[in-house]
C-alpha cells in the first residue's frame, strides 16, 4: 500500500502523539493519567464488548469489589489489569536449575481482585531487597546446606509468548475470578499472531506499522473457530458483520494493549495512547473501518488518533484542577509536619473510591498508619471536600474521591 494519500493524515497523527508524549514527561501527571486512563478503558471494553456499565455501579465496585457483581464488577477487576500494563506485567517465578523462565500462576483472593497480582510481586521485590548477600554465607551453619529459593519477579518482554500468556491468565482473573492458562491451540496461534505483528512493525513505518499490526490482529479468529466468509471489501458483508456480539480474543488484546503498539511503532517515551476509549467513541466507524479496506482503516485509524490525542490532553488538563483543588483544600489541614495527607493525594487517584477496611493494610504498609489513622486522615479528607460518602446507608461507609468516572464521551 502506498503511503502518499496517507501522508498529511500521518503526519498530524504523529505530531499529536509528540504532544500527547510531551505532556506526559512529568512523572506525576503520568501516574495520574495513567490511573485515570485504566478506569476509562475498562469501561470502554465493556462497552465495546456489548454491554452497559452503571457509572454508580463502577464506583461501588471499586470501593468494595467482593460486594460487587455483574459489569461493575468485571470493569473494576479489569482497570487494575490496565493500570498494570503500561508498567509492563511480571510473572513470579522460583529460581530453577533448569535453563529459561518458567512463570506460574499467580493465586487470586477469592474475591478475584487483579491487585493481588500487583500485589505478589511487591512482595517478591521486598523479600529480594531484605535479602544480605555480603553476609549469607558468614550466617549459614551448614555450608553445603543450599538455602530456600526466594520467588523473584521477573519482567516479561511485550508482545512475546510468555507476555501473552500472563496476559491471558489475568484477563480470566477479572472474567472468572480466578488465573486460566491458555489452551495449546491458542498458545500455537500466538505465536504465529506474534510473528505477524513483528512483521507489520517491520514493514511499515511507524503509525502505519501499528494500525496494520492492529487490524491483523482484530481481524484473526480464534483458533477452531470458522473464518468469516464474503470478501472484505464488499459493503454489504461489511455492514452485515458490523453488528456482530462474537468477541474474539485477539480483539480482547487489542482493546487492552494496542497502545503498546502505538508506543513502541512510534518510538513513544512516556504516553501510553488511549486507544480504547476512542474506539468506544465509535463503535459502528471502528466495526465497518475493520471489515473494509486496509487504506479505509488506516485513514480512519489516523483520524481516529487525532482524535483521541485532543481528548487525552482534554482530560490532562481536567486531571491538573482535580489536584490542584484537592491541594488547596487539604492545605489548611496539612500544617503540621507530620501530616500524611498530601501523600494520600497520588493514591486518592489509584483508587478514588475504597473503604477503610479495604484499604487500612495497604496505608499502613505505605504510609505507617493505623487503622484508627486511618479513619482519622478519611474524615479529615472528607471535612475538606476531597471525598465523600457515597454509601446513602447504613452499615460500612463507602468513601469515593471528586473524579469523574465516566467523563463525557469517555
Amino acid at each position: 500500500m502506498r503511503a502518499d494519500p496517507l501522508l498529511p493524515a500521518l503526519l498530524a497523527a504523529e505530531r499529536a502523539l509528540g504532544r500527547l508524549d510531551q505532556a506526559l514527561s512529568d512523572p506525576a501527571r503520568r501516574h495520574r493519567a495513567r490511573c485515570d486512563s485504566a478506569r476509562r478503558a475498562a469501561a470502554a471494553l465493556v462497552h465495546l464488548d456489548g454491554h452497559r456499565l452503571d457509572p454508580h455501579d463502577f464506583q461501588r465496585a471499586l470501593a468494595a469489589p467482593d460486594q460487587a457483581n455483574g459489569e461493575a464488577l468485571r470493569a473494576a477487576l479489569l482497570s487494575g489489569l490496565l493500570a498494570q500494563l503500561p508498567l509492563g506485567l511480571t510473572a513470579t517465578a522460583t529460581p530453577d536449575p533448569t535453563p529459561g523462565p518458567r512463570p506460574t500462576a499467580h493465586r487470586a483472593r477469592p474475591d478475584g481482585t487483579a491487585d493481588d497480582l500487583v500485589a505478589a510481586t511487591r512482595a517478591a521485590i521486598a523479600a529480594l531487597d531484605s535479602v544480605d548477600l555480603d553476609g549469607m554465607d558468614a550466617d549459614r551453619e551448614d555450608p553445603e546446606e543450599e538455602p530456600v529459593p526466594t520467588p523473584v519477579a521477573r519482567p516479561l518482554p511485550p508482545w512475546t509468548s510468555g507476555w501473552l500468556d500472563e496476559l491471558h491468565r489475568r484477563w480470566n482473573v477479572a472474567q472468572l475470578g480466578r488465573p486460566v492458562p491458555p489452551s495449546d491451540a491458542r498458545r500455537a496461534d500466538g505465536r504465529a499472531a506474534l510473528a505477524a505483528v513483528e512483521e507489520a512493525l517491520a514493514t511499515h513505518p511507524g503509525l502505519l506499522g501499528a494500525a496494520a499490526a492492529i487490524r491483523g490482529l482484530a481481524r484473526r479468529p480464534d483458533p477452531g473457530r470458522p473464518e468469516r466468509r464474503g470478501h472484505a471489501d464488499d459493503d454489504a458483508i461489511a455492514a452485515l458483520t458490523a453488528g456482530r456480539t462474537e468477541t474474539s480474543w485477539w480483539s480482547i488484546v487489542v482493546w487492552l494493549a494496542a497502545p503498546g503498539l502505538i508506543q513502541v511503532a512510534c518510538r513513544l517515551h512516556f504516553a501510553w495512547p488511549a486507544l480504547t476509549p476512542a474506539l468506544a467513541r465509535d463503535v459502528t466507524g471502528y466495526r465497518l473501518a475493520l471489515e473494509g479496506t486496509e487504506a479505509a482503516w488506516t485513514a480512519w485509524f489516523l483520524g481516529t488518533v487525532q482524535d483521541l490525542v485532543g481528548h487525552e490532553l482534554e482530560r490532562l488538563r481536567h486531571l491538573d484542577l482535580v489536584q490542584e483543588r484537592w491541594e488547596e483544600r487539604i492545605a489548611p489541614l496539612a500544617r503540621r509536619s507530620n501530616s500524611r495527607l498530601p501523600d494520600l493525594l497520588p493514591w486518592l487517584h489509584e483508587r478514588p473510591a475504597f473503604t477503610v477496611s479495604r484499604v487500612a493494610g495497604d496505608w499502613a504498609e505505605r504510609f505507617g498508619l493505623s487503622l484508627r489513622g486511618a479513619h482519622l486522615l478519611t474524615e479529615q479528607l472528607a471535612k475538606a471536600g476531597v471525598v465523600q460518602d457515597i454509601a446513602g446507608q447504613a452499615g460500612e461507609r463507602f468513601w469515593a474521591a471528586d473524579l469523574s468516572f465516566l467523563p463525557a464521551g469517555r
